[in-house]
């Protein structure tokens, strides 16, 4: 939706001088009339604002966004080149590459064929012909909620390389591709003209010079000869197009073999074996006496008074030789096609979108702005390319129940639950969240040169979608550990179109730049809201932002101006008790030991902060017996609880009972985010490291 130049102005100006005046209103007292909700187009005003800032701030070259409301756009519009060079900006008709957006489109495929009873959630990945190494059976479901890994279903461990195994369901499952389907079923029914799968760089089979071009026809009819011989049943016709010495690998390699066994062949044909081969995409290259021919071959087998059977397809490529002036076969390799051949169908609809595709960057070492190149892939997991306006279709559609049963599209939706009984940040094929009662159902992309995201809240009947020509949308967020606010374009459309409502009043923005004295008074002023939180978010936002763009003098400042607002002394209870032993404020890189014994069975207090994530520890203390060298507790990211400023910053208070013995206190760190050499904001406590106290 486009709004009149001075309507829009004016939206801008209110904006700006409502946001010089919001500590007040934040700090006068509290009356029983409530300001009146802002409009769609000063919200609009004040997003789009938000938006070229961040922009801006992120060193991000372009990007598109929309708004749809009420399952209608409600605003699109493009930010920015989406070609820098030749100065192309970014309009909201832009395609992007979607990266890991493409996920959704793949649980809305892998859904309907549950619907259709073709696919079985708790189906073993197996029976689909994928095999992965695992401490139990691998089940659909927990692909698609990423919970494959270690004892499958216990923990959520984000892995776009095992989702794209998904693939191999879809095509044994459908008989088709997940591109075939994705177009089918989604695509052109939704009229989606601005999206397409990626088709990678294709390298054609081509002679290295003129003399060589004019043989090519002699070499391509020479595999159409052949493979005339095996539909016609003529086993004479195939010898002839054999060399003297001649051999092939079959399958993925193994022992060389003869090209055929004529007997063989022979006495299948007598016995009414009937083969029908098609030859595509055939290619060849001509160096004198010797060519090489690559192509695809399908078909079927009828063997006598049988049903014919599917063959293929193959990845097929011939070597030649030219005696006596014809073309003889020398040696052949054929190797199964993992993904299917691109059809026609998806090959046009790729050719029409990247004439306008948004072009890749990225930052450089001295983080300027220098052109990239983009991924090559397409699967389940990623490289769909498309835009926000097709996104809105595909959003509006989803929530029409286009796709899916209401009830099928609820199981997508509803997070995972582990193995030991909590809940996952993920469900199947989308993360589902939380945040104070509101839910908030999204996914994000990061993949070389692009970045997307794509946000919806329910309650609110609004979704937010955006997709930008660099990876820093993503980047610098834990977007993949399952927090949607760690978004700092997600935060800024929240602030915008959902917390005024949830929160009762429109939420201040703090001046992230402003000088050490102020910022504190801004943030101290925040500190007794009911969304103060967001804001200790949204300054690990920042923090992660000046990182990902070179300003480490700003993430500096940051995280001084956060360790002396909300640093915190050791726990009274703690600092009174006697210590054992203790390793604390431990640097990067380091692997400490303290030793100790105990006279006798006793009880401990251990206190312990860390860095760890999604199932894993980075730095960490434990415990060992001196004697035998073996841990008798350990920290584990499962067992820790939030430690303050970073999510990964984590926190274990526990009691254990030690007999007597002798023992070695252990910690040890990696190399980033470690006590003075912190790449986050450091933990409440003013403490790294563990500690044994008596109990």
């Amino acid at each position: 939706m486009k709004f009149k130049a001075r309507r829009l102005v004016n939206a801008v100006l209110t904006t700006a001088l409502a946001g010089q005046t919001m500590f007040v209103q934040a700090t006068a007292p509290r009356t029983t009339a409530r300001p009146a909700r802002p409009s769609d187009a000063e919200r609009l005003a004040r997003l789009e604002t938000s938006l070229e800032s961040l922009r801006q701030e992120l060193k991000i070259p372009a990007y598109s966004a929309a708004v749809v409301k009420g399952q209608k756009v409600l605003w699109a519009k493009g930010f920015g080149y989406a070609d820098v060079e030749n100065k192309i900006p970014a309009t909201e008709h832009t395609p992007y590459h979607l990266a890991s957006l493409t996920k959704t489109f793949a649980s809305t495929i892998l859904m309907q064929l549950v619907q259709e009873g073709k696919v079985k959630l708790d189906d073993p990945v197996s029976k689909y012909g994928i095999l992965l190494e695992s401490d139990g059976v691998i089940r659909v479901r927990h692909l698609l909620s990423h919970t494959s890994e270690g004892n499958p279903g216990e923990q959520y461990r984000y892995n776009g390389n095992r989702f794209a195994e998904l693939d191999k369901v879809v095509q044994r499952a459908a008989g088709k591709s997940f591109g075939e389907l994705l177009i089918a079923n989604i695509l052109d029914p939704l009229g989606m003209s601005g999206s397409a799968p990626n088709v990678p760089r294709i390298v054609g089979t081509k002679s290295p010079d003129a003399a060589g071009g004019a043989a090519e026809a002699e070499v391509k009819a020479a595999v159409m000869d052949i493979t005339a011989g095996f539909n016609s049943g003529n086993v004479e016709q195939i010898e002839r197009r054999l060399a003297p010495l001649h051999n092939r690998f079959q399958g993925e390699g193994g022992f060389l073999t003869s090209f055929i066994n004529a007997a063989e062949l022979r006495g299948a044909f007598q016995a009414g074996l009937k083969l029908k081969f098609e030859v595509h995409d055939l290619e060849a290259a001509v160096y004198g006496d010797t060519a090489v021919a690559t192509f695809f071959v399908s078909g079927t087998a009828t063997p006598s008074g049988g049903a014919p059977r599917a063959e293929g397809p193959w990845r097929s490529s011939f070597v030649w030789n030219k005696k006596d002036g014809v073309w003889k076969l020398v040696h052949s390799h054929q190797s199964a096609v993992n993904r299917a051949p691109i059809t026609e169908k998806h090959r046009q609809r790729f050719d029409a979108v990247v004439k306008t595709l948004a072009q890749p960057y990225a930052l450089d070492r001295e983080f300027k702005t220098t052109k990239i190149s983009y991924p090559q892939g397409f699967s389940t997991s990623a490289g769909l390319m498309s835009t926000v306006l097709d996104m809105a279709k595909y959003d509006i559609a989803i929530d029409q129940n286009k796709f899916l049963t209401k009830e099928t599209q609820r199981l997508a939706f509803t997070p995972a639950r582990s193995t030991k009984g909590g809940e996952l940040p993920y469900g199947l094929g989308w993360f589902t969240q939380n945040y104070k009662g509101t839910r908030l159902l999204w996914h994000y992309g990061y993949w070389t040169g692009n970045s997307s995201f794509i946000l919806k809240v329910p309650e609110r009947d609004v979704t937010f979608i955006i997709m930008a020509n660099s990876d820093n949308l993503s980047r610098p967020t834990t977007l993949g550990s399952g927090d949607a606010l760690s978004s700092p374009v997600g935060m800024a459309f929240l602030k915008t179109f959902v917390f005024p409502e949830k929160f009762g009043e429109p939420l201040p923005e703090v001046s992230w730049d402003a000088p050490d004295p102020e910022l504190k008074n801004q943030l101290k002023l925040i500190a007794g809201k009911p969304y103060a939180d967001l804001y200790l978010r949204e300054m690990e936002i920042k923090f992660r932002t000046h990182q990902s763009v070179g300003r480490a003098t700003e993430a500096a400042r940051l995280v001084k101006t956060y360790a002396e607002l909300y640093s915190r002394p050791m726990p009274e209870d703690l600092a009174r008790l006697p210590v054992i032993a203790q390793i604390v404020q431990v640097p990067d890189n380091e692997d400490k030991s303290v030793a100790f014994s105990l006279t006798g069975s006793r009880e401990v207090r251990i206190f312990a902060i860390g860095e760890g994530l999604a199932g894993e520890m980075y730095d960490y203390g434990w415990i060992e017996d001196a004697d035998k060298g073996t841990p008798v507790w350990k920290m584990q990211e499962s067992q820790t609880t939030y430690a303050g400023g970073a999510g990964k910053n984590r926190k274990v208070d526990l009691v254990l009972t030690l007999p007597a013995g002798n023992y070695r206190l252990r910690y040890k760190t990696d190399d980033s985010h470690a006590f003075g050499q912190w790449n986050n904001l450091p933990p409440d406590f003013n403490f790294w490291g563990i500690a044994v106290y008596k109990k």
